[in-house]
């Protein structure tokens, strides 16, 4: 009689083994899963800050066109507020930089390494706009030359 309600008991649940198989497929696709979505993060913020990069080289050319042919002295003074409400912040990535949306008047300062730099008049560069880093993004072209 015993073995009788041995035979006919039905076992409910997952045996160790399967839970292992489970947790193990789990891990693996974690491990493929987490550095893709890092790597689209930093995507998003290159693209992000690009976009933004136009939109004030766009605005710095407006101006010129507006003042016939006269740059703005800063990009605070000459395009805020009457083409944007504020700087667009910088969203480097993961180089530990910091969202910023300063700008730096000067291309020759190396102790900062983050932000907009917006020249001075009195360099050959004025009028331009451009991200102060030297890293590399996610194609493998230095930030700077963007």
């Amino acid at each position: 009689m015993r073995d009788f309600i041995k035979k006919n008991r039905k076992y409910e649940g997952f045996t160790l083994i399967e839970l292992m198989v489970v947790v193990a497929i789990l891990g693996t696709l974690v491990a493929i899963a987490v550095p893709r979505f890092a790597e689209l993060m930093r995507k998003a913020k290159e693209g992000s800050t690009k976009g933004n990069l136009g939109v004030l080289r766009s605005c710095i050319k407006t101006y010129y066109a507006k003042n016939e042919g006269v740059y703005p002295n800063t990009m605070t003074d000459g395009i805020i507020p009457e083409y944007l409400e504020e700087l667009p912040p910088v969203r480097i990535g993961s180089y530990n930089h910091p969202e910023r949306s300063g700008e730096t008047a000067t291309d020759n300062d190396a102790s900062l390494t983050d932000g907009w730099v917006y020249p001075d008049s009195s360099s050959n560069m004025f009028g331009n706009v451009w991200v102060n880093c030297t890293h590399t993004d996610t194609t493998g072209k230095i930030i700077s030359s963007w």
